[in-house]
C-alpha cells in the first residue's frame, strides 16, 4: 500500500507540476488520491457501523464464519457412526465471528441477499442440494428451527413441526437449520422421520448469528411475508400462533411467545 502510494505520488507530481500547476493544486490532488485508496476497501456487516453496508454473499462467508477440518477425528466418528457419509459431509466445524454481523431485529425486513444467498439443503423433496430462503418460502410462512443432536428441546421441537406438517403445509413451510457436524442432518432426519429439509454448512452459523443475535440452539425464526415476525422458544405451542397468522389476527409473534435471549 505504502509502495503504491508513493507511486501516485511521484505520478502526480511530475504531471501536474510539469503543467504548469501550483504545488498546492499538486498536494490536493494527492491527498485526494490518497483517500480514494484508504476508502476503497471491501465492505462486509459491521457490528460497530450499527447497520450492514453492503451484501452478504457465498465468498464473503469465510469472512464471517470460521471453518476448521477435523479429519483427525475421522476413525471416531466412524467408529460410533458408522453408517455417517464423511465423503459426502467432510468432518468440518464452524465458529461464527458475531462481532461482524449486525443481527435483524424484529419487524424489520430480511434483506434480498439473505433472502438469496445460496444455502446446503439436505432431506429435500426435490433432491436439490442448494436453495435459498426465498425458495423455501414460496409464499408461505418459513420457520427456521436451529437444533442440534445434544439439543433434546430442539429435537423435540423439529419432531413437533413433523406432526403439524400435515394440516398446515399450505401455510407454512418449518426448515430445520443443524448445528453441528453436517452428517448427522441427514442421519438423524432419516432416524426421526423428518420429511422437512435441513440446511448445513457455515451460512447457517450465519443465519443463527443473524436471526438470534448469538450463537445458540433451540430458538426458532419466524418469517412472514419476508419480515422477521418474530422468534420463538424451543418448547413453545406453534399451534395458537399459526391459527392466528393464518387467519390474518396477528402479523407477528405476540410477546408472551418470544424467545428471550439469556445473552
Amino acid at each position: 500500500m505504502i509502495t503504491l502510494i508513493l507511486l501516485i505520488i511521484k505520478d502526480i507530481l511530475k504531471t501536474r507540476l510539469y503543467r504548469g500547476n501550483s504545488l498546492l493544486k499538486a498536494l490536493t490532488a494527492i491527498f485526494v488520491s490518497m483517500f480514494s485508496l484508504c476508502s476503497a476497501q471491501p465492505v462486509f456487516p459491521r457490528a460497530d457501523a450499527g447497520q450492514s453496508a453492503k451484501k452478504i454473499t457465498r465468498e464473503a462467508i469465510p469472512y464471517l464464519v470460521r471453518t476448521e477440518n477435523k479429519d483427525n477425528i475421522r476413525g471416531q466418528i466412524l467408529h460410533f457412526n458408522p453408517d455417517a457419509d464423511l465423503t459426502k459431509y467432510p468432518l468440518l466445524e464452524y465458529s461464527v465471528n458475531t462481532e461482524r454481523i449486525v443481527p435483524l431485529k424484529v419487524g424489520e425486513q430480511v434483506p434480498d441477499d439473505i433472502m438469496d444467498l445460496p444455502l446446503r439443503i439436505v432431506n429435500d423433496t426435490y433432491g436439490r442440494d442448494s436453495i435459498t430462503l426465498r425458495e423455501l418460502s414460496s409464499g408461505k410462512m418459513l420457520v427456521l428451527d436451529f437444533w442440534a443432536t445434544w439439543c433434546a428441546p430442539c429435537l423435540a421441537s423439529m419432531q413437533k413441526w413433523k406432526e403439524l406438517g400435515p394440516k398446515y403445509k399450505d401455510h407454512v413451510q418449518a426448515v430445520g437449520l443443524m448445528l453441528d457436524y453436517d452428517y448427522k442432518a441427514e442421519l438423524t432426519a432419516n432416524k426421526n422421520g423428518w420429511n422437512s429439509p435441513q440446511l448445513v454448512g457455515p451460512e447457517v452459523y450465519l443465519l443463527n448469528a443473524y436471526f438470534c443475535g448469538t450463537p445458540v440452539t433451540g430458538p426458532s425464526a419466524w418469517i412472514r411475508n419476508g419480515k422477521l415476525a418474530g422468534i420463538t422458544d424451543a418448547k413453545v405451542d406453534a399451534r395458537p400462533i399459526l391459527e392466528k397468522m393464518i387467519s390474518g389476527e396477528i402479523s407477528a409473534v405476540p410477546d408472551k411467545y418470544m424467545w428471550k435471549s439469556p445473552f
